[in-house]
């Protein structure tokens, strides 16, 4: 694996958990990035504080779903921005959550790169 590489995935995985670790207090559990050729994946678990743990637990998940539909557009804003600014090129964006009632509970983010979109100046 390149420097280059391995350098964006620890950038990105630092953002991820400093933006998780601001909104809920305490950084996730774990943090992976792959980056394949225009993919790059992020997996993400132990989101969730202890109270929405429990809440999902006693069957209260609709509560924290609703929690979450109201965060999403603040990490999501301060997410791209930041993102941006690691990728260095522009991309589509996607999540989604794998066993959500369950302690397995695990978000996966797509940034897929899109073709000539650097956001970087070029130097002449």
């Amino acid at each position: 694996m390149s420097n280059e590489k391995f350098e964006m995935q620890e950038n990105i995985r630092r953002l991820v958990s400093r933006i998780i670790k601001h909104y809920r207090g305490k950084g996730p559990d774990c943090v992976k990035v792959q980056i394949e050729e225009k993919i790059i994946t992020i997996h993400i678990s132990g989101i969730l504080s202890n109270l929405s743990e429990i809440l999902v637990g006693e069957g209260a998940d609709e509560v924290v779903k609703d929690y979450w539909r109201i965060m999403k557009p603040h990490l999501e804003k301060q997410f791209l921005d930041e993102a941006y600014k690691v990728v260095g090129k522009r991309f589509e964006y996607s999540w989604k959550i794998d066993n959500w009632k369950n302690s397995n509970r695990t978000i996966t983010i797509f940034l897929k790169l899109i073709d000539n979109g650097s956001i970087r100046k070029k130097n002449d």
